[in-house]
């Protein structure tokens, strides 16, 4: 049996990529000073997570084995005697019971739970889950995004996914407060390490010696390079959408074809939007304040910074995104368009010759 199990459940957008690949890098190591990550690769850890949840598109899409990707997990952490980390921020969005669950499960692999949730202010939040939608195949422009979270419209699975309190209240639910740990993303300027000492001081983790430098390129994108995307997925129908297109898309179109096509301009939250995610930001910070959580950093780094100029993706012209789409077509060998929306014509055709289907399931 485990001495204790800590269970990462996002959220995302809050450095879990950075961190996962730097606690898969190390899996060696950090197994000799006394962390296991179970299961055989990090694939397994989104697979139990899909099953946690009962994200039912994905688990029809797994095989076999990784519908057993939970209980693998949990067998794995109970037969190990020192500490276990399972990660991944698909656990956040989890139902009530469906946590429930999953925390009975490892209470009774562990002699402790522990549950992490890293959270990242919702200033720089926002763009980023936005392009994140883009690349799994969203068609909604920026601004209709925006504009969207603010009034709680449509299904809100960007509120299931950063509802900071509400993420810590389903998955604390039965564990004392100092085994829940809320993460804070140090802001823009901190040391590049600095997110990855916070989090490893709650796990107890000695790093020492450990290389903290990406192995995986950054594939995030500029305004230009995701507005193109977003047009490009205008161009795809829905039915034709498949799991193994917007695989393609995230893991080989956007790092090879798409990234670096046009300058790589970060786009900003619009003044007007400032308000707002001040407000709420600043009462989920004093919500935090009155809790038990154990909390490492500093709260007040969940407000965001002050406004500041700059365009967004709404205010790229055609003129831009036809220049991309010149330099993806050649990436993909592909013959220069006239027009913006011959190219984007033919990039969506060239993408659903490779990966498209007459039936699939929509990644939204």
């Amino acid at each position: 049996m485990a001495r204790r199990v800590f269970l990462h459940v996002g959220t995302a957008k809050s450095g879990t990529s950075f961190l996962q690949d730097l606690w898969w890098q190390h899996r060696d190591e950090l197994r000799e000073r006394g962390l296991l990550l179970p299961g055989g690769r990090r694939r397994d850890h989104f697979a139990a997570a899909a099953v946690v949840k009962g994200m039912t598109a994905v688990v029809e899409t797994l095989r076999e084995r990784e519908r057993d990707a939970w209980s693998r997990l949990v067998e794995d952490t109970s037969a190990w005697p020192g500490d276990a980390l399972i990660t991944n921020e698909h656990f956040s969005d989890s139902p009530p019971d469906a946590a429930a669950a999953a925390l009975a499960d490892l209470a009774g692999a562990a002699d402790e739970v522990h549950v992490v949730v890293t959270a990242r202010d919702l200033g720089r939040v926002l763009p980023s889950a936005w392009q994140q939608r883009v690349k799994m195949g969203a068609r909604q422009p920026y601004r209709r995004f925006l504009a969207t979270v603010r009034r709680g419209e449509g299904d809100q699975k960007f509120w299931r996914y950063q509802d900071v309190a509400a993420v810590l209240g389903r998955w604390s639910a039965g564990l004392p407060g100092p085994r829940a740990h809320l993460v804070v993303v140090p802001p823009s300027g901190a040391p590049r390490d600095e997110l990855w000492l916070r989090t490893s001081a709650v796990l107890g983790l000695d790093v020492t010696g450990l290389d903290t430098a990406a192995r995986r390129p950054n594939d995030s994108l500029g305004l230009v390079e995701a507005e193109l995307l977003r047009r490009i997925n205008e161009r795809v129908p829905r039915p034709r959408r498949t799991p193994a297109l917007t695989r393609h898309v995230k893991g080989t179109f956007v790092p090879e074809a798409l990234s670096g096509s046009a300058d790589r301009e970060s786009f900003v939250l619009p003044a007007r939007h400032h308000g707002w995610v001040g407000e709420r930001s600043e009462a989920l910070v004093a919500d935090l304040r009155a809790s038990a959580y154990d909390v490492v950093g500093d709260l007040d780094e969940l407000l965001p910074a002050a406004p500041r100029s700059g365009r967004t993706p709404d205010d790229a012209t055609d003129d831009e995104l036809l220049t991309a789409a010149r330099v993806v077509m050649t990436r993909l060998g592909l013959t220069e368009a006239a027009t913006l929306d011959a190219a984007l014509a033919a990039i969506g055709d060239d993408l659903l010759a490779r990966f498209g289907a007459q039936r699939g399931t929509s990644a939204q």
